[in-house]
Parts: structure tokens; sequence; C-alpha cells
């Protein structure tokens, strides 16, 4: 009806981050009462996964008009759909980490606002393949909406377990072949004691983001050094092994010595063993030139490694080449003095006759005077063996 007195009629939301309205009054006079006034009202954005929330806009009135001002306020009850998700996303920025040190790194941001600090806690199964820059992430209702960086790094592991492609995804991924080095960063809600009303983030699983290191040039081998000469008669030299790459843990790998000329040169000892925690740890094995009596010049042999144990070192066969220098005169033969002269009275002189060095074969020696008339010898040859 129409009022004696303007009727304003004041508008209120119950709750203005659910829903606001576009004017806080109507204002209805004697010229215009049978006039409707529309009051809009617009769902907030409050960023959080809260369901859909109800609430009311209260209309109350304020008059001069006595029986208007009488008049109990009127509620207005409304729903806002809630369209926020509580959820973690993971982005991967890049795919590839090495032995070598190459990194990967992927990104973790929130859905939507939390109503508690939520904190991520981020592991790697397998550190010895890759490792994580930090251990724990933590957002807030501040920074929920900005993305925070998590950096891998490849390990080196010092073993021959292959050069291995991979995918980067947010779940375990099968079919990956036998000889890739798996390994899953994962991360882990919780949300913070401080507050425990954020039920939802702490519900939430897991995610896993999949990688695998690509190895580099740890291959199975066994390195052997030496002197490159070694003297009949004189001093010893040093054979230097040691792995080349680390055997898998629990596995032993035996390494044999011996030379191909063992009239030559020999090796002591004759057999190493290395594990995961000696593989790098230089072994010496003692190298001598033996003395032969020959003179056979210098000879030049080889120390051969032959390795066994592991799957991978089962066939590597490592060499080195060393030469056996002769301490022999050359081959000749010496006649001593005579120990006195001939007469024609019968006395008589004697030499003597040796080699200089161990034949190969016999050595015949034919014995003959210039003059027999003179002096004849006893022997017509000497025989040296």
């Amino acid at each position: 009806s129409e009022p004696f007195a303007d009727v304003v009629l004041n508008i209120s939301s119950s709750d203005v981050t659910e829903g606001a309205v576009n004017v806080s009054a109507l204002t209805f006079t004697a010229a215009d009462w049978r006039v409707p006034q529309t009051v809009t009202v617009t769902g907030q954005d409050d960023f959080q996964d809260d369901g859909d929330v109800a609430y009311n806009v209260t209309v109350a009135v304020s008059s001069g008009d006595a029986k208007y001002a009488a008049l109990a306020s009127q509620k207005v009850n409304l729903v806002t759909e809630d369209n926020d998700v509580a959820r973690f996303i993971v982005h991967v920025a890049s795919n590839e980490t090495t032995e070598a040190g190459a990194t990967a790194a992927f990104t973790v941001v929130l859905g939507s606002e939390p109503f508690a600090d939520v904190v991520f806690d981020v592991s790697s199964s397998d550190e010895t393949e890759g490792a994580v820059d930090v251990s724990a992430l933590t957002f807030t209702a501040a920074d929920w909406s900005v993305p925070q960086t998590v950096t891998v790094t490849g390990q080196d592991d010092f073993q021959d377990d292959g050069d291995v492609a991979y995918n980067v995804t947010v779940a375990v991924s099968s079919g990956v072949d036998d000889d890739t080095v798996q390994y899953l960063v994962q991360v882990s809600p919780q949300v913070s004691p401080r507050n425990e009303q954020d039920t939802v983030y702490a519900s939430l699983p897991s995610q896993d983001v999949q990688l695998a290191c690509e190895d580099d040039a740890d291959a199975a081998g066994v390195v052997v050094s030496g002197p490159a000469n070694v003297t009949e008669g004189g001093a010893s030299g040093d054979i230097l092994v040691v792995l080349a790459s680390s055997p898998e843990a629990g596995t032993l790998v035996e390494v044999d010595l011996h030379a191909v000329d063992e009239s030559e040169v020999m090796v002591e000892p004759r057999r190493f063993v290395f594990d995961a925690t000696n593989w790098s740890v230089i072994q010496v094995a003692t190298i001598d030139a033996q003395n032969d009596a020959f003179d056979d010049g210098d000879v030049g042999t080889r120390v051969v490694a032959s390795a066994s144990g592991d799957s991978k070192y089962d066939v590597v066969v490592s060499e080195v080449a060393v030469t056996a220098v002769d301490d022999d005169d050359e081959s000749h033969f010496i006649v001593g003095p005579i120990s006195q002269n001939t007469s024609e009275a019968g006395a008589t002189g004697a030499f003597t006759v040796v080699l200089g060095s161990e034949p190969f074969a016999d050595v015949v020696f034919d014995v003959s005077s210039s003059d027999v008339t003179e002096g004849a010898v006893n022997v017509s040859a000497l025989t040296f063996t």
C-alpha cells in the first residue's frame, strides 16, 4: 500500500564470501510504491573446496511510516554452488636425468585454496639413482596458487647398469625394459596440525613422478697397467689392477692374472677379489723376468687379466704388454790359455773350452792340430749340451 512516508528497505547478505548483493538499500515513495525494484545477488568464488554453501539475503524495513516500520524483516534463502576442487597438480618441466649430473624438474601447485597449511613430503625411492633438492613443500592460503619447483639430479652409481630411456608421468608406468633403473619421486600431502579443518586435502592420495636415470660410461672392465720392461736378474715391476666400474652389491668379481709366456715372466699373486666396496682400490701384483741363461735376446710377452663372478664381468679380458730384457752375453765360447809348451821328450800342454751362454741345442766343437808330426790332440771333438 502507499506509505505515508518513504520506506527504505536495507539489503544485506549473511555471507558476502558466498553471495554479494548489488544494492545495499531500496527506497519506495508515495509516487513509486507500486513499481517493483530488483536486487541482484552474485555468487562469489572463494577458491576453496567448501562444497555448496547455503546463505540468505535479509530485507529489513526502515521508515517514518509507523506501520511499515513495525514490519519484520524477511529473508531470501540462497545456495552458492561450489566450483573448486581440492587437488594438487604436478607439471613436468623437463624429463631427462643422467649419471653425469643432468637434472629433471617438475612443479607442484594446489588446485584450490586450503583451509590450513598443506605440507608435501618429497622423497626419492632410490637416492642412488636420483636425489631431490627439497624434502618438503609447504602451501598456505596466501601462496596456494604459486607453483613450487622440485629438481631431481641423476646420481652416478659407478655401475654398468645401461643407458635407460624413461617417461615422466604422474602415475606408475609399466613396460620399461629389464635394464631400466626406475625411481619414483613421491609427493605426499599432509595438512598442518595447526588447523585440522582441511580434511579434504589430508585425504588426497599421493602422486608419483616416474623417472629413470640414464647411465654414463660405467662399462664393466678391468684396468691393468705395468712396466714396459723387466730385466732378467733385475728388479721386480708392479702390475696394477683395478675395476672400471662397481659390481652389484653382494657380488664378488675375481680377476685372474697370468703371463702368456711364463718362461719369460712370472706374476704373483695370480688372483684378486673385488666387490662394491673396493672396486676402485688399486691392487698390486709383482712381475719378475725369468733368468733363463739363454742368449735369447729381449722377448715381448703379455700379462692377461680375466674376470669372473658377475654377469657383466664374465666376458671381460684385459692385458698389458711387457718385454723381458735379456741379461746374457751374445753367443760365444771361451778358450783358456795353454798350460805349458809341448816337447819332443813328451811333455804335454792343456787348455779348456767353455760356452758363454746356455745353448738352445747341443754345440759340437771339432778339435784338430795344424801339424800332427809336432803335436797331437787327445780328442777330435768336444760336445756341450
